[in-house]
């Protein structure tokens, strides 16, 4: 009896140990977060707007960081491949998303695109960053403000507008205002904004509404001119061009880029990767990069990053269920 007792209280006593070393094995590689590199995914090709965004910050956060952060494109699936990188990935940390907001809320957008995962199997990290869509017509149109398309659209409806399709914000916004002013606009669904400028260098159609990041060599070229853009703050690199909300047509949908990371990502860690993107959003060099790629800095914290998922995928569901682009 006296033996039996004895082993008990060694098991007892190996088990509480083990339990130690476990419990401080997950606290040391929390608390010594990174010792290795951290991968970035980007669901675009390399170049573009959204995958140079995420090439400065990576470059910031390795300053901070002291370990490689290394951008990976995959590319495919209407953002769909990048994104379950993300969603499949171990949360610890080592492998996080710069996402627009279709890759985050994949399920919002699923009468398009098939997705493996859903916004449940991600847990959104930071808002960083918003492209300033802007609305543009050839130089020698002669339209000169926003105001004076709108009144010519009214009275001749059909005017051909260049977007990226219905799933776009730049879609979004064209159907919203023709149903509060009655613009009879007509969109026209590009693959690409190439595509879309080349359509309204060509004359095929009358407007394009674009990210301004591919406009802005025919802009300071002065073959196209911009009226407004389709944001709520104006961007420093356009000055003298309003938004929309300044001229008072609301602008429902704001896409936003951040940071993403598998869901599970310890507390911690969260809190850790949000301070940073938070402190590099500050910094004067991350800034100057940011507006050379003609985006405007947009920082959201955890909880604001995680309300403005939520909000915009119950607006365009609704949006969508309006339009009839609901899988039945």
């Amino acid at each position: 009896m006296e033996s039996t007792g004895a082993n008990r209280a060694i098991c007892l006593l190996i088990g509480f140990l083990l339990m130690g070393l476990s419990w401080t094995g997950s606290d040391a590689a929390s608390t010594d977060y990174p010792n290795r590199a951290v991968t970035m995914i980007v669901p675009y090709p390399a170049g573009g707007v959204t995958d140079l965004a995420a090439r400065a910050l990576a470059e910031a956060m390795e300053k901070h960081l002291k370990q490689p952060v290394v951008v990976l494109n995959k590319v495919g699936g209407a953002t769909t491949i990048g994104g379950y990188a993300v969603a499949s990935a171990k949360p610890d940390g080592y492998t996080l998303g710069f996402f627009p907001v279709a890759t985050s809320i994949p399920e919002a957008f699923e009468y398009f695109q098939e997705a493996p995962y859903s916004s449940k199997d991600l847990r959104p990290v930071s808002g960083v960053t918003t492209p300033v869509f802007a609305i543009v017509v050839r130089d020698d149109a002669s339209w000169h403000s926003f105001k004076d398309l709108v009144e010519h659209a009214r009275k001749n409806p059909g005017m051909k507008v260049g977007t990226g399709g219905k799933q776009t914000l730049q879609y979004m916004f064209m159907t919203t205002l023709n149903r509060t002013h009655k613009t009879g606009f007509v969109g026209i669904p590009f693959p690409g904004d190439p595509q879309n400028v080349s359509a309204l260098l060509g004359g095929h159609t009358s407007v394009s509404m674009m990210d301004y990041s591919s406009l802005k060599p025919l802009v300071d070229a002065k073959k196209l001119r911009v009226l407004a853009t389709i944001t709520e703050k104006r961007a420093d690199f356009l000055p003298t061009t309003p938004t929309v909300t300044e001229l008072g047509y609301p602008v429902r949908f704001v896409s936003v880029l951040g940071v993403t990371a598998p869901r599970g990502l310890p507390d911690d860690l969260l809190l850790r990767l949000d301070s940073l993107v938070a402190r590099i959003c500050a910094e004067p060099d991350f800034q100057t990069k940011i507006r050379n790629t003609a985006l405007l800095i947009h920082y959201q914290n955890t909880a604001a990053y995680q309300a403005h998922l939520a909000t915009y995928k119950e607006n365009v569901l609704a949006f969508f269920k309006e339009e009839g682009l609901v899988k039945k």
